[in-house]
């Protein structure tokens, strides 16, 4: 909604189906993990299906609801707890308490650079990598400051993909 009343410019998210007057690239494709706080979660490095269901959850949102991937992709219900626009708020909700949070692992390894006390571990679900979108009004297509905008974004995203995958190469 944002998006389509002009409230916003731009936006990264993962988005489901969108109108068409919005535009979307996707800027990275990226499995998901869990982040938490292993002083007071204990899911463990392989946690079961039945460990992490058991859990309360935060969930990314960007219209605000409590369902999220792990409901729309594989049908199973979570205690979600609460529910943020925004990845970047997700370090500072996990650090500290109870929640456990599932997001893409470029996202996870950058809250877990800034909090390394934190843990990562895969959800407990075979998927295919999700995508992280950009989306943006297709009437700013041709706004050569959004176009600009956009265009460093794609290139900040090019590199954390590279960095993050990487990185995941060194710990195999």
């Amino acid at each position: 909604e944002a998006l389509t009343t002009r409230r916003i410019d731009i936006a990264v998210t993962v988005a489901d189906e969108l109108p068409g007057s919005i535009a979307r690239l996707s800027l990275i494709r990226s499995h998901f993990v869990c982040v938490f706080d292993p002083r007071f979660v204990r899911l463990g490095a392989r946690p079961t299906e039945r460990a992490y269901l058991a859990q309360d959850h935060v969930i990314v949102s960007y219209n605000n609801d409590l369902r999220g991937v792990i409901e729309e992709s594989f049908g199973r219900e979570r205690r979600v707890r609460c529910s943020v626009a925004s990845f970047g708020a997700i370090g500072a909700i996990v650090d500290g308490g109870s929640l456990v949070a599932t997001i893409p692992i470029v996202v996870a390894a950058q809250i877990l650079r800034v909090r390394p006390h934190l843990s990562m571990s895969p959800i407990p679900f075979a998927h295919e990598p999700g995508s992280i979108d950009l989306l943006w009004p297709t009437a700013l297509d041709s706004d050569p400051a959004c176009r600009f905008v956009r265009e460093a974004m794609v290139r900040i995203a090019g590199s954390l993909s590279l960095r993050t995958r990487g990185r995941a190469a060194r710990r195999a």
